[in-house]
């Protein structure tokens, strides 16, 4: 007699039962749990080092090949301007003070310590006076000379020595202006015998003779003068003959003192020069 087939044990079927239900037990269970919390991430400080400065040094140590160079505050000097030297006082040093304006404007002239450095044009200054020689041919009258600038009120004394006046003549006076052509007066030593000479007192612009002395003799030929000023006035005279010139009206708060010589068509040969100049 055949043997039919078998079915699965009653055993294994409770088995498998229980093992199902087991995991759907353990499923249930678990989704009846929260959601485990997420660590939160730790924020990260980052810490900034300053790195330090070097100091500066003005030598470098033992072992060190190079030096951070120490600032310095040393002040850069400036340079200072030498002052003028005293009308009056220049010529005696052997200078032209750089109070002197050449005339005319356009002579350049340039300034050290305190001079010009000459000649100035035809003018230098030595063994205490200021002397110029002017030889030549010229096709028209010329003026030349220097300007200082004087106070506003006082008188001006100074010699002249005239060691030759072929043609032109020569000038002390005072302006309103450095300028010729301002108003002004001068005295003019003219050319001729240098040992017996006049002096002819002109007013300025222009020319305009005004007034003259007698011949002077001297021997040497040195002539002395002195112009007085005030704001509105100019006034002269010769001391050897004690002769006094009238005022010319020259109405101006500042003046200046003009010494130089003019030079007129044809040859002109002037030898002279200033000295003993007294401002006061």
């Amino acid at each position: 007699m055949s043997e039919g087939k078998k079915g699965i044990s009653p055993e294994i079927v409770a088995a498998l039962i229980g093992v199902a239900g087991t995991i759907a037990v353990a499923i249930f269970f678990n989704q009846g749990q929260s959601t485990p919390p997420v660590p939160t991430a730790q924020p990260v400080v980052v810490t900034i080092i300053s790195m330090p400065t070097a100091v500066p040094t003005d030598t470098v140590p033992a072992g060190e090949p190079t030096s951070t160079p120490a600032p310095t505050n040393t002040p850069v000097p400036t340079p200072t301007e030498v002052p003028p030297v005293a009308l009056g006082q220049d010529w005696t040093q052997g200078c032209i003070s750089s109070l002197w304006e050449p005339y005319p404007s356009s002579i350049v002239v340039t300034p050290k310590n305190g001079c010009l450095i000459q000649p100035v044009d035809k003018f230098y200054a030595s063994d205490g006076r200021l002397a110029f020689l002017y030889e030549g041919a010229v096709p028209s009258e010329a003026i030349y000379g220097l300007f200082a600038p004087l106070p506003s009120s006082g008188t001006v004394s100074l010699d002249v020595l005239l060691n030759e006046v072929t043609n032109g003549d020569v000038w002390v006076g005072i302006f309103a202006e450095p300028d010729i052509n301002s108003a002004g007066m001068i005295l003019d030593i003219p050319a001729g015998n240098v040992k017996n000479r006049p002096i002819v007192q002109r007013t300025m612009p222009g020319q305009i003779k005004k007034d003259f002395t007698a011949s002077i003799q001297s021997n040497p030929p040195l002539y002395s003068v002195e112009l007085t000023f005030s704001s509105g006035s100019i006034s002269a005279s010769v001391p050897v003959l004690k002769y006094n010139f009238n005022a010319v009206p020259v109405p101006s708060e500042q003046k200046w003192l003009f010494v130089g010589y003019r030079v007129v068509t044809g040859t002109n040969r002037i030898d002279a020069d200033f000295s003993n100049l007294v401002i006061k």
